[in-house]
């Protein structure tokens, strides 16, 4: 089931998705995301690399004096895997000799993490460190040689005693010439979720794609009948006019969509398969470093990740739409700049069931046969046509259809080989 799998085209599973924030503000961030630059960035242009040298001795220990320097002139960004410690043999190595470099206790000074993030940006070697969480400023661990697949991952939601901060290439990258698709993406929300949390760091999908998902996990329950109230009280279905470009480097391996990763709570839990099986925020930093911040889609037929099986609507396509790709008008492809969306009309549950009174689906006094059969590939076409026509009816200054882009993820190319270990990140 969708509920097994995670990241459906819906609400967030668990709970309302909220905005990712830099970790310089909130200790415990809730997504994968490029952190914010310090405030004094903006202010003014930042010292270079060579002027903040001094600051390190020949061993790459800070001055603990020159700490708020560090602090106040950070550059760069760094992917946040919350839970994950990359300490262990053959996951990375220590910059320099010795481990108790930066903080690693005494008799090395603590550092706050803009600090932290500082030291490491000043050292080309630098691919990351790894950050004692329970205290601010805290230990930390320059590392090198990073195996992402190798660093230890805290099961579950439970509390972690340290994190890691992968570096990144950053924003920028060349402008890709890859073919702009402009398409329509659905969503199911609860009322007013969307004003409270537009896209970004969530799952979206085709109508196809959405509609299956509203027919077995939320007015039903796949075979068992109906449910009501409708599972996390969603009652709206949300339509935007997504463009989307591919980056060069997407576009290099014949690809216009990267991978489909699953979003719960705005956090990105990796490639979720059937039994809640994901393979965790590492896979999600690794793809975005390699390919930039992409839209990734699955295609039901592909089985993989989620569904697994032969579905009631071949054609249905889910979509993962990481926030640091968003951008204004149209994309040009660089790695922060790959989608960008307008609203384009909702309707409701209750006005997709009123197209088909009666019959044994009810709910708050209402009965309908809109979502009778769930199973019948025929049934769910036609309530994709209805759908289609409802928005059509209540939008008629928009296009009621656009071409679905084709979705040519190739797991292949992306993973050649698949080192991720898979768990469930709810237990």
């Amino acid at each position: 089931t969708m509920s097994q799998a995670r990241g459906g085209a819906g609400a967030a599973t668990r709970a309302s998705p909220v905005t990712p924030i830099a970790p310089a503000v909130v200790a415990s961030p809730s997504a994968i995301h490029r952190p914010a630059a310090a405030p004094s960035d903006t202010a003014a242009t930042p010292k270079s690399t060579a002027t903040l040298a001094p600051m390190l001795s020949a061993d790459g220990e800070v001055n603990a004096a020159a700490e708020a320097s560090l602090e106040t002139h950070y550059v760069g960004s760094y992917f946040y895997l919350q839970g994950y410690n990359c300490w262990p043999e053959g996951a990375s190595r220590p910059l320099h000799a010795s481990e108790r470099r930066l903080a690693g206790g005494e008799p090395g000074p603590r550092l706050s993490l803009p600090a932290c993030r500082a030291a490491c940006e000043m050292q080309p070697s630098c691919q990351g460190f790894i950050r004692g969480n329970q205290s601010d400023p805290g230990e930390c661990w320059l590392r090198t040689d990073v195996a992402l697949p190798k660093c230890a991952r805290t099961p579950g939601r439970n509390a972690a005693d340290y994190d890691f901060y992968m570096r990144s290439a950053g924003a920028g990258g060349d402008i890709s010439d890859a073919e702009v698709h402009e398409f329509y993406m659905y969503r199911a929300t609860a009322p007013g979720q969307f004003s409270a949390f537009p896209l970004g760091q969530v799952n979206s999908g085709s109508l196809a794609g959405v509609i299956w998902y509203l027919q077995n996990e939320i007015v039903t329950m796949y075979s068992q009948g109906p449910r009501c109230p409708r599972r996390f009280n969603i009652s709206e279905l949300h339509r935007f006019k997504v463009k989307a470009r591919a980056t060069a480097v997407l576009a290099a391996e014949g690809m216009n969509f990267g991978v489909r990763f699953a979003y719960d709570q705005g956090k990105c839990e990796g490639r979720c398969f059937n039994g809640n099986q994901c393979t965790g925020q590492a896979d999600c930093a690794a793809q975005y470093e390699k390919y930039g911040f992409v839209v990734g889609c699955n295609k039901f037929s592909d089985n993989y990740p989620f569904p697994d099986m032969q579905t009631s609507a071949p054609q249905g396509v889910w979509y993962s739409l990481p926030l640091q790709g968003q951008c204004a008008g149209v994309p040009t492809g660089s790695r922060a700049c790959t989608w960008s969306y307008e609203t384009a009309g909702v309707v409701t549950l209750k006005e997709l069931a009123a197209m088909s009174p009666g019959g044994e689906n009810c709910c708050d006094g209402e009965c309908s046969n809109f979502w009778q059969n769930v199973m019948d590939p025929g049934a769910t076409s036609w309530r994709v046509q209805q759908a289609k026509k409802l928005f059509g009816k209540k939008y008629p200054e928009i296009p009621t259809d656009l071409a679905d882009p084709p979705c040519d993820f190739n797991r292949w190319k992306s993973y050649p080989t698949d080192p991720w270990q898979r768990q469930d990140p709810w237990r």
